[in-house]
């Protein structure tokens, strides 16, 4: 392995002669693909010589093909044949076009709902100023993982506050309505 690697550094340091290459096929077509496809003729060897060796050292090594399994008939015909299991389980149903319809309107719903501060009640532990207690009603979707905290609220539509955050969220909703609208 070693010898290999030596001799593989010797390629890539450019200090392998004509006469090596000439000998390994293998290394002529890494020097090849390396140096580039003049790189062989320049050294005095011809591309078409050291395809042939290639392709016949490679023939040399692999007597068979190693990507094709051959599977002996005797191990198939000494299988004993088997019943279909009988007590399978129900196919599971598609959720019914029924359902999605009213899925694909909460994604619109839920975010105009919060717009208006109909959300409020989850600001129950909230504690300090800005919480739905002091009158800011709306989750701030930017930070809503601080709904404990003023930062996760902000003044509803009401108020006339109205957030990128929430604009963006509406327009998502929407443009998701569309997409599965217009697939069918």
């Amino acid at each position: 392995m070693s010898d290999q690697l030596e001799t593989l550094q010797k390629l890539l340091d450019g200090e392998l002669g004509a006469e090596i290459l000439e000998k390994d096929p293998v290394l002529a077509k890494l020097a090849e693909r390396i140096y580039g496809e003049d790189f062989l003729e320049t050294m005095g060897l011809s591309r078409g010589e050291s395809k042939r060796a290639l392709s016949e050292s490679l023939s040399d090594d692999l007597d068979d093909d190693l990507l094709v399994e051959i599977i002996p008939t005797d191990e198939i015909d000494d299988l004993e044949p088997f019943e279909a299991p009988q007590n399978l389980p129900p196919p599971i149903t598609p959720v019914s076009d029924k359902k999605i319809p009213y899925f694909r309107l909460s994604l619109l719903i839920l975010p105009i709902l919060n717009l208006f501060g109909l959300f409020s009640f989850l600001g129950a532990f909230c504690e300090g100023n800005g919480c739905p207690s002091t009158g800011n009603t709306k989750i701030n979707l930017a930070s809503i993982g601080n709904l404990d905290s003023g930062w996760g609220w902000s003044p509803s539509l009401l108020e006339g506050a109205v957030g990128i955050p929430d604009i963006l969220m509406i327009l998502f909703s929407l443009s998701l309505i569309g997409l599965w609208y217009f697939r069918k």
